[in-house]
């Protein structure tokens, strides 16, 4: 009985390196797809475009951080929240909150765990994604495998000199006390009686720092801060409570307000692509150019922004009494 067999492509190059655009912008070679088209690929190319996009961290060319990483290497596997939640034991909205960074429903101490589980079942190295995650998501510290373990023996010892050690300071403390209540009593002079000119000064002194901390202190409510992309870059605003106002890409010379003394932060790929304003002047840059910036409080930028704004607001009063002047 005759066999055939079909020629493979002469012009297939397995192993093809990935491309890069005219803008510098690395393309992954493996293309995107679906969920539902992922189920229909065999375990060896699914497991390929997920490997990919957990190296290159992109999915159709956009950057994307940890938790969108974890969502589209599931997608690209094939694989359901539901079904994950059912086999790892982890509830199906906690799996959902880690993919979208969303961690005010994760209770404090199970994230890394949750982590840890999610990536073994993703079949991702747990470390590296604990580590990236906990970098850009800036809610806990970065797991430290290499950190040292004392034994018992060393803590005992430590343990024991916690007397001895004690027992010295509170003797110099005795020894100082003991001195300075003797000089005061050596040194002890008539009382002198405060003249009634003395306590209008002190008043008068405590109200002037009175009136230059509120100076300080007073921001407007209304300082129409807001952050302006120098050329394109992405962007992330979030909430006190995790919500996430913006996440994209943005172009040169949006810009986006956000809301003051509420505890907002701001995150970017390119700190130097991103730079704080007051109307047309320029308060300063997100970060460095280049750096990657997580969690940047938007309440520690309004005495800089207020400071810098001031002159404007001193000039329009100037402004109106040299006219006056003049007519």
């Amino acid at each position: 009985m005759a066999q055939y067999v079909s020629p493979e492509p002469a012009n297939e190059q397995p192993g093809e390196p990935d491309r890069v655009d005219e803008n510098g912008t690395i393309r992954s070679n493996v293309m995107p797809i679906s969920p539902v088209a992922a189920r229909q690929l065999d375990a060896h190319e699914r497991r390929q475009r997920a490997d990919e996009i957990f190296r290159s961290g992109q999915y159709e060319g956009e950057e994307l951080r940890m938790g969108q990483v974890l969502r589209r290497v599931r997608e690209a596997l094939g694989l359901e929240l539901a079904e994950i939640a059912r086999v790892s034991r982890i509830r199906e909205n906690f799996l959902m909150a880690m993919e979208r960074m969303e961690l005010q429903t994760i209770a404090k101490g199970y994230l890394v765990p949750y982590l840890i589980a999610y990536s073994k079942f993703l079949g991702l190295p747990e470390q590296d994604v604990v580590q990236r995650y906990t970098r850009e998501c800036g809610a806990v510290d970065e797991v430290k495998t290499s950190a040292p373990v004392p034994k018992i023996g060393q803590l005992n010892r430590k343990s024991s000199n916690l007397p001895l050690v004690a027992a010295v300071a509170g003797a110099l403390v005795l020894f100082v006390a003991g001195g300075v209540t003797a000089a005061l009593l050596m040194n002890r002079g008539p009382e002198e009686v405060v003249s009634p000119t003395v306590v209008a000064v002190s008043g008068a002194r405590d109200s002037l720092f009175a009136d230059a901390a509120a100076t300080t202190n007073a921001v407007p409510a209304d300082l129409p801060l807001e952050i302006v992309a120098v050329r394109q870059g992405w962007l992330e605003i979030r909430g006190a409570d995790g919500t996430i106002f913006l996440s994209r890409t943005m172009a040169e010379g949006e810009s986006y307000f956000p809301r003051l003394k509420a505890g907002w932060t701001v995150s970017a790929r390119n700190g130097g692509a991103f730079e704080w304003r007051v109307g047309d002047i320029s308060v300063g840059p997100l970060g460095p150019d280049g750096a990657q910036v997580f969690s940047v409080s938007v309440d520690d930028q309004l005495v800089q922004a207020a400071e810098a704004a001031a002159p404007t607001v001193a000039e329009a009063p100037a402004a109106a009494a040299n006219g006056n002047a003049t007519r």
